[in-house]
């Protein structure tokens, strides 16, 4: 009786080795099916995850906040001188003042953001939620991975950002009272070393931080429909989304589109979007990029009139994006905050070509309503939007 070759033993080895593999794959899967039967799905971000991922990348304790109450009181007042000169400027005023104003280190702006956040992404999570049954043995098997996953690259930008961030306008887009207005945080610690390491004057560098803020709080709560649209606008984002909850079942869609449009020039972030997702997210930029436009525009107008230091800040803040690290650069690339920093240059040429060509009060038609709202390409084409407001 002749030996059997190698091949064919290392064959029935791994055939062997399939098999048991197999069995103990179908007895995970069998197991992890009765458990899903009596035990909600795994959620689609492990936001403890996040948080603890965020508040490490954060380094907070190496920021305390100093001199707190007296930052306060100063944020305060910076946000009341710019509010009349914002009001008299746009010739719009706010239903009511803005008193919630805070002063925070970079654990604390987490945590606000956190709980924001955790709102934008209900509507997510309950289609992932929906989508998540014991039919897809892939589900099972990844969905405790997935939410790690997700958790720690939410987590890793949020803590990377708590670095950076100065001041923030929240919009409270998911509070239960609508009438609650939105808040405005002041990141001291990383303000404190931006003015200290650009060597700018105290009081003049934290007023042209706080003239900017304020103006996004004029475009949300001085024109309250901007604030639904912008709702509508995610909520629409995110029903579009349902198709690729599935972990595995939509990548090759997403691939193909990839592949499609991969010399199209456009992000990468665009390009794993459908044409019905990124027309919402064209009007999303859209959106964004007139309102960081407009906090500019009217933050060096009013700036420059009351700001002695103003062209020092500028120039200083100017440098700094030119010098910003390689870290810096490839982690915006990657996440899509590039598209943000587009969102400022491209949205304040074009509030200053439309004020330069026909004042700020033609530019404010921008607000009047939803169909005034210039598209991602008359952004681009000022022009284009002039002359469709003229025809209006």
């Amino acid at each position: 009786m002749s030996k059997p070759q190698p091949d064919l033993r290392r064959l029935g080895i791994f055939l062997f080795l399939g098999a048991v593999v197999g069995a103990g794959f179908r007895y995970y899967l069998e197991n992890q099916a009765r458990a899903t039967e009596v035990a909600s799905p795994s959620p689609l971000i492990n936001w403890p995850q996040a948080r603890k991922i965020a508040l490490k990348v954060s380094k907070w304790e190496e920021a305390p906040l100093q001199n707190a109450v007296l930052r306060q009181q100063q944020y305060a007042d910076w946000v009341a001188q710019s509010e009349p000169l914002i009001a008299e400027y746009l010739g719009v005023k706010l239903p009511q003042p803005l008193s919630r104003v805070y002063v925070v280190d970079r654990r604390q702006w987490l945590e606000a953001n956190f709980t924001s956040f955790t709102q934008l992404f209900k509507p997510l999570e309950a289609l992932y939620q929906q989508n998540s049954t014991t039919k897809n043995p892939l589900n099972l098997l990844f969905g405790d991975f997935k939410g790690v996953l997700l958790g720690s690259q939410m987590g890793f930008l949020l803590g990377f950002l708590a670095q950076r961030v100065l001041g923030q306008y929240d919009l409270s887009l998911f509070s239960p009272q609508p009438e609650v207005t939105g808040a405005l945080y002041y990141v001291e610690p990383n303000i404190a070393r931006i003015q200290t390491q650009s060597g700018l004057n105290d009081e003049d560098f934290r007023f042209w931080i706080a003239l900017h803020e304020t103006t996004h709080a004029f475009e949300f709560e001085a024109y309250p429909w901007v604030r639904e649209h912008f709702h509508q606008l995610l909520n629409n984002y995110f029903a579009q989304l349902e198709s690729q909850m599935d972990l595995l079942g939509g990548l090759p869609a997403i691939l193909q589109r990839v592949t499609r449009n991969f010399k199209s020039g456009k992000h990468w972030v665009e390009l794993v979007l459908t044409p019905e997702q990124l027309q919402i997210f064209e009007q999303l930029q859209a959106l964004m990029s007139l309102a960081e436009g407009y906090s500019n525009h009217i933050m060096n107008v009013i700036g420059r009139r009351l700001l002695p230091t103003f062209d020092q800040i500028e120039h200083q803040m100017a440098q700094r994006q030119k010098q910003r690290p390689l870290i810096d650069q490839v982690f915006f690339r990657l996440t899509g905050m590039d598209l943000k920093l587009a969102q400022y240059q491209q949205g304040e040429a074009f509030v200053n070509a439309v004020v330069t060509a026909r004042g700020i009060e033609f530019a404010s038609k921008a607000w009047g309503c939803a169909e005034n709202l210039p598209t991602l390409g008359e952004i681009r084409q000022p022009q284009q939007w002039i002359e469709r407001m003229e025809q209006s």
